[in-house]
């Protein structure tokens, strides 16, 4: 059965990518994309290791944050948001924006951005 046709399964059987983009330390999942049953999206599991953070950094596309455990300091636009597990935020487009993780172990959420946003999960 191919990845489209698959219709549930375990985040941690998905194919992990290193999220060279932003940083050493976050591994990247694609749960679902235009290739996958969300022709709109592209959702992607994120796992960021102890004492790792994204560079400050903007793009002209918003991204749809879920906070799945750990816990994290949200930057977005000059305000810093204490998160953990259950919590959410939005980064809207063109805002400057960093995660670090201020947890012990690894913090992990889901990220949702419009296919732009991640255009090798559409190839």
């Amino acid at each position: 059965m191919s990845d489209f046709e698959m219709l549930a399964g375990r985040i941690s059987d998905i194919r992990t990518e290193e999220d060279g983009a932003h940083a050493s330390g976050i591994e990247k999942r694609v749960v679902f994309s235009p290739n996958r049953h969300w022709s709109d999206y592209v959702a992607r599991h994120f796992a960021v290791s102890e004492g790792t953070e994204s560079p400050f950094h903007s793009h002209p596309w918003p991204h749809y944050i879920f906070i799945l455990s750990g816990r994290c300091d949200a930057t977005i636009d000059g305000t810093t948001y204490p998160l953990e597990g259950g919590c959410w935020a939005f980064v809207p487009p063109g805002v400057e924006h960093s995660l670090r993780n201020t947890g012990e172990g690894s913090f992990e959420f889901i990220c949702i951005v419009p296919p732009e946003g991640d255009p090798d999960a559409v190839k």
